[in-house]
């Protein structure tokens, strides 16, 4: 699998990782998103003022306007520099949201049928390609073999050697499946990997080509892609700084790096119909009840958030990698996008589903607030 080649040191200033990524790839250069200005909803401050010790970036669009986009706390402890709102982080996780669009963005273009083997794409794909579909790796139910416990963390010394055996996700997505094609849902970084392998076969582009194809350059985005070079830290686990990193070696699964606000406008314009057709869109949203309300890539069901929202339908995508974690949630019919990122392995951000902790404060936070329409 190809990335784009970008070295990134353990920290560089926001501003020069992301002209760094627009220099690796065909995308646009653009100078910090918000300044000292940024929107700011109080209902917000407050829920993260109450949640002890919180570090990162919290982002609000609403009804395609940015209502909020605020730092919080220490990004790097060891000098005590803070977050800025103009952060390229790690989205983890979200990067298979990202990988699904570009699924269906070829699935649009009838390049793609979900419910084709894999071997109409990968004939040399050796494990169950006539058996495993594109709906099934979408929605973790291929029964490959599951990588989730590598090739994450690389050995430390930063060696050619070393990185090539954490970007080598083959060997352990190629091993005996884990189960039938099917059988039931298993998070698996494996079934994003191979999707990866089959945009690039479909459209003769790398998987970072495809993103500033066909989602950074029709939203004139600034700062989304996947770097590759040296071992870096950016997070906490414990206390401590997290394990060596290699961006790349998590790829489509979860190597996408980005900015709140960019994060923020994807959102928006998948909401929006902007990126695939209605139809996909559907598609990518069909919560299975079996599942945990898994559908492709993202989680989508209608839980009771009380307040002004009360039973609504609720998208979300949560990813973490070391210390870092991300949740991403769209709320479709009130036209909210929110993403938050901390760069603290030991936040507890509770789940939605149970209608309690810090993320369903921030929905509610977030969404019940007057239209910026009106404001």
């Amino acid at each position: 699998m190809a990335f784009s080649s970008l070295g990134s040191p353990s920290r560089l200033p926001a501003m020069v990782t992301g002209l760094l990524l627009c220099l690796a790839s065909p995308c646009v250069a653009q100078s910090p998103e918000i300044g000292l200005s940024s929107p700011r909803l109080a209902g917000v401050d407050a829920v993260i003022g109450g949640a002890s010790g919180f570090a990162g970036v919290v982002g609000v669009e609403r009804e395609g306007k940015v209502v909020h986009l605020a730092a919080y706390g220490v990004a790097e402890r060891e000098t005590g520099t803070p977050h800025r709102i103009d952060e390229i982080w790690r989205w983890s996780s979200v990067s298979k949201m990202i990988t699904a669009i570009l699924i269906l963005q070829q699935v649009d273009d009838g390049r793609i049928a979900l419910d084709s083997p894999l071997r109409a794409y990968l004939p040399d794909f050796a494990v169950n390609a006539d058996r495993i579909t594109i709906r099934q790796l979408l929605k973790h139910t291929s029964g490959l073999a599951n990588a989730n416990a590598g090739p994450d963390v690389a050995p430390a010394d930063g060696t050619p050697d070393a990185y090539q055996q954490a970007t080598d996700w083959r060997p352990a997505c190629q091993a005996p499946p884990s189960a039938e094609p099917g059988a039931g849902f298993a998070y698996n970084n494996c079934d994003y990997f191979v999707l990866a392998e089959v945009l690039e076969a479909v459209t003769g582009q790398t998987y970072d080509q495809l993103i500033q194809m066909r989602i950074v350059q029709p939203l004139g985005l600034g700062s989304v892609g996947v770097p590759q070079g040296p071992a870096r830290r950016e997070a906490y686990v414990d206390g401590q700084p997290e394990p060596i990193q290699y961006p790349a070696s998590w790829g489509a699964a979860a190597g996408v790096y980005g900015s709140t606000r960019d994060l923020l406008a994807i959102q928006t314009a998948l909401m929006e119909g902007r990126l695939i057709s209605a139809a996909s869109r559907a598609e990518m949203w069909a919560g299975d009840p079996q599942a945990g309300f898994a559908a492709l890539s993202v989680w989508s069901y209608e839980p009771d958030l009380k307040a002004c929202l009360g039973k609504t339908r609720l998208v979300e995508r949560y990813g973490e990698v070391g210390g870092v974690q991300v949740r991403t949630f769209m709320l479709p019919d009130q036209d909210v996008a929110i993403a938050v990122y901390s760069n603290d392995g030991s936040t507890t951000f509770g789940e939605v589903w149970r209608g309690e902790g810090l993320s369903v404060d921030i929905l509610r936070a977030a969404a019940c607030l007057p239209s910026p329409a009106a404001s």
